[in-house]
């Protein structure tokens, strides 16, 4: 990746790595590398992925193209950012910071893609 374009931490890449291979294994999603965040999509933005690598809250967060109002938010986990400004796209952000939480996310993801 260039200099103009965003690049994962070392720390978060592992993890990345597991996250991304979710979101391009549950449909036929272009993955577009910007400058601030990565981009998954088809014919509209389904992901966006940011990286928050510093050591006080370690996390990926993933923007999804789902209405916060028909999933179970989960402190933490998952938050409705309409109104809040952040870069990329969707209303519900979802919160990655171990293996374990790729695979709770796996079915929002999901939902996302079938919906898109």
């Amino acid at each position: 990746m260039g200099v103009s374009q965003v690049e994962v931490p070392g720390c978060l890449r592992e993890l990345y790595g597991e996250l991304d291979e979710v979101l391009t294994s549950v449909g036929e999603l272009e993955v577009v590398v910007l400058k601030h965040y990565i981009a998954y999509r088809r014919m509209l933005n389904v992901a966006s992925v940011i990286f928050r690598p510093s050591v006080s809250h370690r996390a990926i967060l993933v923007f999804l193209r789902l209405d916060p109002d028909t999933v179970e938010l989960e402190e933490g986990f998952t938050r409705d950012v309409r109104g809040i400004g952040h870069l990329g796209t969707g209303d519900l952000e979802v919160r990655i910071v171990s293996s374990a939480d790729v695979e709770k996310a796996v079915p929002l993801i999901r939902r996302a893609v079938e919906e898109s």
